[in-house]
């Protein structure tokens, strides 16, 4: 009887012991998959900030092509305008004189 009572305290000894190193490996298992999580974060947070600033410059890019081309179209209109000013002034500048005076 004795025997039997030592081997189930022995028993129970090996069960708290187990436990005791079940949620030790819990614990560290928690604290890892805690660890990798920050880390995958901070990895995603890192790839998501080097692809805003790759559109950013790439946006830019566009952006200013875009300007340059807008630039040309403006320069080729104006250009167009003083043409059409420089060999229509005159007749223009006579036929307002004639409205203004009634003539």
């Amino acid at each position: 009887m004795q025997d039997i009572i030592q081997k189930i305290i022995e028993i129970d000894k090996m069960a708290q012991t187990m436990t005791t190193e079940a949620q030790q490996l819990r614990t560290e298992a928690e604290q890892s998959i805690r660890k990798d999580k920050d880390k995958l974060r901070e990895d995603y947070l890192e790839r998501a900030r080097k692809r805003i600033a790759k559109t950013a410059a790439t946006e830019e890019g566009f952006q200013q092509q875009s300007l340059t081309e807008i630039e040309k179209k403006y320069a080729s209109t104006a250009d167009a305008l003083r043409a059409m000013y420089d060999k229509n002034h005159t007749q223009w500048v006579d036929q307002l004189f004639k409205k203004v005076i009634g003539g």
